[in-house]
């Protein structure tokens, strides 16, 4: 047999920790807790809080004031918490705009009504009687239900049961750590309406025993350990299961405090160093790091990234998301990396293409108008030379000389024109091209002067073979004209090929603008030859640039050449 002495005792203190513990966590989450369930969570905490109360006045002071008090204390809380309960699960599974605000008003209304019939009893149609006797250490009171009493336990159950449903059909539309949650709960509900209607019933582990408020302990830390403990704020596991991991595009996963929860395959590849749990602002590439950093604070503001790939230079648009739970709260961001290269690439071959007609209508305008007007100034001289009675013909022979050279110079412009309309062409099929091969071809054909060539690789690139040896045509000619040089070398690097010589170098303040169109620092250069270099070069999809060599003349190097 238990010792009732130990059992009054035992349940004297579950019935006072129910009070202060479901007391304490409605102050808590109505004062300390944001979030969209505290007001509906801490409600609920305070009706079960003032049920235990009114039941603990019962049981410590039974036939006493004291213990009426409680008595109309526990029927008033006990039949407002269905209602109260019913409130906080459809706000959790997000239904209450299904349900009328006045709803709950008519709880409190219907618990004051039941409160007070339950002290007058009348007829003792809402408790057959209030029995007090010795339990243990005390003298304690207990109400036996009438017939109003299991119509107040129906209106309770339709209550929890719709709350169930509730819950059952949340767990059913949804996955991860809100299953657990739903699960958790509905538990929780089903048990305090089973041991609510056992005692109205009375099935009761001891006949002056209510255990339903002792169950309130259950109920307060098991519910508020769901909500507020149990994984509430990862954002990782809702969508790991997801498709984050089969996504090709790069892809991280930020908590709310702004640290890696998660990344893929793809974004491990690309980003050097990463690592979960660490501030956006402090990932070990500095430059992604920051660029992500400016993306999730600008709120989902699309931010460029760019990154060296083994194969080649890539840019990347980052796109932010926002990650919300049920109530609509940005738990973490979803950040997805798309390769934007191609399209890019498209959008810079449309700048050159606006670019090249700048510069045709530029030379149409300014250096094709020079030796026309020149040559309509000599068709004039050459006219009034003929037309006296005495022909000036050296004055005609000067001035048809000057006419020819005018027009050469105007098909010069007009090879020119055609020239750089063609090299800013993508090459769509490129084929192996020997660099040993085509640096030779070129150099046959270019103006060398008395210049030695040097071919230190026997590299293969994927090229379009006209227009690199094109290309190698121009940079010979260049090293021919300007640079004073005896030897020019071509040689493989990591990533493509590069040309030297061993001449006099480029002033590094030139190097900036030396691939503009019309650029030069020589009177008599046209500023083509580089410029047409660099568009063959960018056509392959490579880029150039241009340093020193080791015997201190030019380099000019082209980089990001696939293998």
């Amino acid at each position: 047999m238990v010792d009732e002495a130990l059992l009054s005792l035992t349940v004297i203190a579950a019935v006072f920790t129910a009070v202060v513990v479901s007391g304490a966590l409605a102050v808590y989450s109505f004062t300390r807790i944001k979030h969209p369930l505290s007001e509906s969570y801490a409600v609920l905490m305070a009706v079960d809080s003032l049920w235990a109360a009114g039941y603990f006045c019962m049981l410590i002071a039974g036939g006493t004031l004291l213990a009426d008090v409680g008595l109309f204390i526990k029927a008033l809380f006990s039949a407002l918490a269905a209602f109260a309960w019913l409130r906080f699960v459809s706000e959790y599974t997000g239904d209450s705009e299904w349900l009328p605000s006045w709803l709950w008003w008519v709880g409190v209304a219907e618990s004051i009504v039941w409160s007070i019939l339950v002290v007058s009893n009348p007829g003792n149609l809402m408790l057959e009687g209030v029995e007090v006797g010795e339990f243990g250490v005390v003298t304690a009171a207990v109400e036996t239900a009438g017939l109003g009493a299991a119509i107040q336990l129906l209106i309770g159950a339709v209550l929890v049961g719709l709350s169930l449903f509730l819950l059952g059909r949340f767990f059913v539309q949804t996955q991860g750590i809100y299953r657990y949650q739903a699960l958790i709960i509905f538990a929780i509900g089903a048990i305090v309406l089973i041991s609510t209607t056992l005692f109205i019933t009375d099935y009761r582990p001891h006949p002056l025993v209510d255990p339903t408020p002792i169950l309130f302990n259950l109920q307060a830390v098991g519910v508020g350990w769901a909500l507020y403990r149990y994984d509430f704020l990862r954002v990782a596991p809702v969508i790991v299961t997801r498709f984050f991991r089969e996504m090709d595009d790069p892809v991280l996963l930020i908590n709310g405090d702004r640290v890696v929860a998660d990344y893929n395959t793809a974004a491990d590849a690309l980003v050097d160093d990463l690592r979960t749990q660490v501030p956006i602002d402090a990932v070990d590439d500095q430059s992604f790091g920051e660029t992500l950093t400016a993306a999730v604070t600008d709120g989902g503001t699309a931010t460029e990234f760019t990154a060296d790939t083994d194969s080649r230079r890539r840019t990347y648009d980052i796109e932010v998301t926002g990650v919300t739970d049920q109530f609509d709260i940005t738990q973490g961001y979803v950040v997805v990396l798309r390769d934007i290269t191609d399209r890019k690439q498209r959008e810079r071959q449309l700048e050159e293409q606006n670019e090249r007609l700048e510069e045709f209508a530029d030379v149409v305008s300014h250096d094709l108008r020079n030796p026309l007007s020149t040559a309509e100034g000599w068709v004039a001289a050459v006219t009034d030379a003929l037309d006296g009675e005495e022909p000036d013909i050296d004055t005609a022979q000067m001035g048809l000389d000057h006419i020819t050279n005018s027009h050469d110079r105007m098909e010069e412009l007009i090879e020119v024109l055609l020239t750089m309309a063609r090299q800013g062409q993508t090459v769509a099929d490129p084929e192996p091209v020997s660099l040993e091969a085509c640096a030779t071809e070129a150099w046959a054909t270019a103006e060398t002067g008395e210049m030695e060539l040097r071919v230190d690789t026997d590299r293969t690139v994927p090229a379009d073979p006209v227009r690199l040896r094109q290309a190698f045509e121009n940079l010979f000619r260049n090293a021919n004209d300007h640079s004073e040089a005896s030897t020019v070398t071509v040689i493989s690097t990591a990533e493509g090929f590069a040309i030297e010589d061993d001449g006099t170098g480029i002033d590094p303040d030139d190097r900036e603008d030396l691939f503009e169109f019309g650029y030069t620092t020589d009177e008599e250069g046209t500023g083509i030859g580089l410029a047409v270099v660099e568009r063959i070069v960018e056509a392959h999809g490579w880029r150039i640039a241009v340093g020193e060599s080791d015997d201190g003349g030019a380099c000019f190097e082209i980089t990001g050449v696939a293998t």
